[in-house]
């Protein structure tokens, strides 16, 4: 029986600061929930508090209904997202008193709507930090993190129904910042792979001057200092002079101008001919950037359950990735070089990893797809979250033992 059945005359409200692409992950994980939850039957609505044509065109890309769309219309600061318009429109919808709250993130004026919905409703409130809970994270803007505490944080986790964590790292990471309730582990998932012709990688690699002989070294994500993209460049410097071959290709969105730090820096390590910057990168770029390469990287400081990463993995892409975060199943396959973040550690696996054979990093490839496809499809992942709604609804304290009778992210149909 499809777990979705139990949420039958349930209304859920999928909360989140902003699906725009610049949000990478956070933004795509909640698009893709929501449109899986509808697609299996759920009354499900989502609200952001994006741009209108933003927002309508992120609901499109991803099938979901944009009359379930609820937008808050922001005034002052965009930074600030405040959009006091929002909660009324919400607590509009209508609903036959059977709630349940979906709160993705902790820190915004969206975790103070969040808690007003469930102080008016009386509802289930699940917390999902999507990493922001991390030791890492919590460093970044302790000010503003506790003034949004002060405020609202710190009461809704006080009132939460349960936390919902990515991997049991960030399980740990959200019982050390002092959560004593459930926490259930669910994955996020992710789509299928968008085909590339020849011809479409060809004019890609032409288009970013990348020599048809050359090896492709991707980072993918947002340019932030939590990336620790410096550890990257640092030791892609020292190793590309033995693997000249290589050439590093980093796509994704500024944040908080760090780029401009990146820029000096490949500047200051004369490798500006080994590295390409082609920022944001979207549907057909995005799939050809991930076609192109020959390995994934990513050297952050602390991740929740990196999408890019799982993305990378559908495309048949082997991993080098520090440690910050782990991968929530166990398998068995040899797909990727996991490290510390520490120069030298970081350095010599990189240099191990383009010294590897070609056929052999396909190879690690073809390994990586077959945990994906195994493991983290959306339809499967919203199974599992709507087990979760239903057992906090019926107030059973034995959500924890059913979740774990299913499969981590049932296989993806088809």
């Amino acid at each position: 029986m499809n777990n979705i059945e139990s949420l039958a005359g349930v209304t859920v409200i999928e909360l989140v600061p902003s699906i725009a692409p610049e949000m990478f992950g956070l933004g795509y994980a909640v698009l893709n929930l929501a449109a899986a939850l509808e697609r299996a039957g759920a009354d499900v609505y989502l609200s952001s508090v994006d741009e209108a044509k933003i927002a309508g065109q992120a609901c499109e890309e991803v099938g979901f209904s944009q009359d379930k769309y609820i937008r808050g219309s922001v005034i002052g600061p965009s930074r600030l997202r405040l959009a006091p318009n929002l909660l009324g429109r919400l607590l509009s919808i209508p609903n036959n008193g059977k709630v349940i709250v979906h709160l993705h993130e902790m820190w915004t004026y969206m975790s103070y709507v969040a808690g007003k919905l469930r102080k008016q409703w009386n509802c289930p409130l699940v917390l999902n930090a999507h990493g922001e809970l991390e030791p890492y994270a919590l460093a970044i803007s302790p000010k503003k993190k506790a003034l949004a505490s002060l405020f609202y944080s710190r009461q809704n986790i006080k009132t939460a129904s349960c936390f919902l964590a990515l991997s049991e790292q960030e399980k740990a990471s959200i019982q050390a910042y002092g959560y004593q309730g459930r926490v259930a582990v669910i994955p996020n998932g992710v789509n299928r792979a968008i085909p590339c012709s020849a011809e479409d990688v060809a004019e890609f690699r032409n288009r970013h001057k990348l020599a048809s002989w050359s090896r492709v070294l991707l980072f993918l994500s947002r340019i932030a200092r939590k990336k620790n993209l410096p550890l990257l460049l640092k030791t892609f410097a020292k190793n590309v002079k033995l693997q000249p071959e290589w050439v590093l290709l980093i796509a994704g969105s500024d944040e908080r101008g760090h780029i401009q730090e990146v820029l000096n820096l490949i500047r200051e390590l004369g490798i500006e001919k080994s590295v390409r910057m082609i920022g944001q990168v979207s549907g057909k770029e995005k799939a050809c950037a991930f076609t192109s390469a020959s390995l994934f990287v990513l050297p952050s400081h602390s991740e929740g359950l990196p999408i890019a990463v799982l993305e990378a993995m559908e495309y048949g892409k082997p991993l080098l990735l520090t440690d910050g975060w782990t991968l929530p199943v166990t398998t068995s396959a040899r797909f990727y070089w996991r490290v510390p973040v520490s120069e030298g550690a970081f350095e010599r696996a990189l240099l191990e990893a383009m010294c590897t054979p070609e056929d052999r990093l396909i190879e690690m490839g073809c390994c990586a797809k077959s945990v994906v496809r195994k493991h983290f499809g959306w339809d499967g992942v919203a199974n599992q979250v709507s087990l979760l709604y239903s057992s906090l609804l019926q107030g059973s304290h034995d959500s924890k033992a059913l979740i774990q009778q299913q499969s981590v992210g049932a296989e993806i149909a088809g």
